[in-house]
């Protein structure tokens, strides 16, 4: 990673899979008090920003980063592709999240502070059965390495919606197509990779020990499609010398608390 004297402290909000058609209004509202109280510099939304990819989906989404007021980097997800209009998944798969949200989420953010870069790992289609699974195209992924790279940033984020990295490997649901060549060259040029998908909080460190860079999963923030864990995002805090991430948990339906937090080496 990054030397740590050039990093500045600042803290950012990692969500993902908000599956806006499937949403629990309570944990809308929870998310937004705790964007107010908690002053993130950013959010990074890890795909998934409807259920359906409908435009009423869509136009909700918005009107909640519109609330909010924070900037937002991120990528689409695979539910972001329409799903019941087949041409336009067909023909135009991507029109409906870059009409609607293209303004609130942006593919980059730079800062003195903060190199952050999201990777597209949806999919219209694909020759196999499952196309909710993702895959890495190295025409997108080398460009976005090479910008991580070449920063002066204090500390450099990838983001995209399918893991790169997973507890217990590339398997199942987390069976991203390159992920594992993505994880390795990201860990060239990152501090942490931030993903979602799964549903699942994690934080696993770079496949190779020499170096300093975390791959980091979460939960569901506020709909209804939990798996094994409750709603959940991340709270990261930049330090000089450590990244601290927590995972806020909406384990009583109607607001997010502190729960487990993990201490990253610089």
């Amino acid at each position: 990673g990054r030397s740590p004297d050039t990093a500045i402290m600042t803290r950012l909000f990692h969500i993902a899979d908000l599956h806006f058609g499937a949403e629990s209004d309570r944990l809308v509202a929870a998310f937004e008090e705790a964007c107010a109280a908690e002053n993130p510099g950013l959010l990074v939304a890890a795909g998934d920003f409807t259920q359906a990819g409908r435009r009423r989906e869509f136009a909700a989404a918005r009107a909640m980063f519109d609330r909010i007021g924070l900037p937002a980097v991120g990528a689409p997800g695979n539910h972001d592709v329409p799903v019941y209009a087949l041409g336009q998944r067909a023909l135009t798969p991507w029109r409906r999240f870059h009409s609607q949200l293209g303004e609130q989420v942006i593919p980059a953010y730079r800062s003195d502070a903060l190199h952050v870069e999201s990777l597209h790992t949806a999919r219209r289609a694909q020759f196999r059965p499952d196309w909710s699974l993702g895959r890495v195209s190295g025409r997108h992924l080398e460009p976005v390495i090479e910008r991580l790279a070449a920063s002066a940033a204090g500390t450099r984020i990838l983001t995209c919606h399918h893991p790169l990295l997973a507890p217990g490997g590339l398997k199942g649901r987390a069976r991203t197509h390159r992920g594992d060549r993505a994880a390795d060259l990201a860990a060239e040029a990152c501090d942490l990779v931030l993903t979602g998908h799964l549903h699942e909080t994690f934080v696993l460190p770079a496949p190779d020990e020499d170096k300093s860079c975390w791959f980091v999963g979460t939960g569901t923030t506020f709909s209804d499609r939990t798996r094994d864990e409750a709603a959940s995002f991340n709270r990261i805090d930049i330090e000089p010398e450590r990244i601290l991430i927590t995972r806020m948990a909406a384990d009583d339906g109607k607001t997010f608390k502190p729960g487990r937090t993990w201490e990253l080496e610089r």
